[in-house]
């Protein structure tokens, strides 16, 4: 059996509450009366969660590190999909992101929250040792892990292949492909990208309809993975939404929150 995970920071322990997963035990910071932890509070209450008042010593050491807004919830692993769950029915659009052998948690989660941000219908992480979805991919997705689709596979190709029969024309980011400005993606795709170091493995590249890169400035070589994948989904987006008038399923927002 997979062990628990422990998720902190406000947004991500309140959307593990809200949203159904499995959940054991929250802890809330000792002394530390505000509305928001009164909120956690009230939505365990709900749940009929445990609730035990901690000192922050011991929300420190869960945290190791990352913010916890005094609050660390004790969880059931993530459910994950199959991939072909995450394929839409024929005829209808689809968006997927595939990210393959990414190894730091940080990326993992914020690529997620971004993902979600544009309506991506699901993310999948291929190669075997991805990172794994509590700690601090949970507190960069900001409570999106909950809500957006995942699926894992040990080898990117695998589910590619699933996704070109299901009619995916299959994007890989590289920086010796086409200019990300002009692409004009199908209605339905999949954008793949590689780990931080190494980019996409070779037998992803074989299984890629069209590479595309981001054009820069120069002198800069290269983006963080996460901050590269939010470009090429929102160039994505707005080129589906210049065809076809749709909007893509969007409202404006903020752009930025605090977690």
């Amino acid at each position: 059996m997979a062990s628990p995970d422990w998720i902190v920071g406000f947004h991500a322990v309140l959307a593990a509450l809200e949203g159904g997963r499995p959940v054991d035990q929250l802890w809330l910071q000792d002394g530390r009366r505000d509305g928001r932890l009164g909120r956690l509070e009230a939505a365990a209450r709900d749940r009929g969660v445990s609730l035990r008042r901690v000192p922050i010593r011991r929300l420190d050491e869960i945290a190791q590190g990352r913010p916890h807004n005094g609050c660390a919830l004790r969880a059931a692993p993530v459910a994950l999909r199959a991939v072909d769950e995450l394929v839409r029915p024929p005829g209808q659009p689809g968006r997927l992101v595939l990210l393959d052998g990414v190894d730091d948690p940080h990326n993992l989660g914020a690529v997620v929250r971004t993902a979600a941000a544009f309506a991506i219908d699901g993310v999948i992480i291929a190669g075997p040792s991805a990172p794994p979805l509590g700690g601090a991919a949970a507190k960069a997705a900001a409570g999106q892990l909950e809500r957006l689709p995942l699926a894992r596979v040990n080898v990117a190709a695998d589910a590619l292949r699933i996704l070109r029969e299901a009619g995916y024309w299959v994007l890989g980011a590289a920086m010796a492909g086409a200019s990300s400005r002009d692409v004009d993606p199908t209605d339905r795709w999949v954008l793949c990208l590689g780990s931080e170091h190494k980019g996409l493995r070779a037998k992803t590249r074989s299984a890629i309809d069209e590479l595309v890169a981001i054009p820069m400035a120069e002198g800069v070589e290269s983006l963080n993975l996460s901050v590269a994948a939010g470009v090429l989904m929102y160039q994505l987006v707005a080129a589906e939404s210049q065809r076809d008038g749709s909007g893509a399923g969007l409202k404006p927002g903020t752009g930025s929150s605090g977690d």
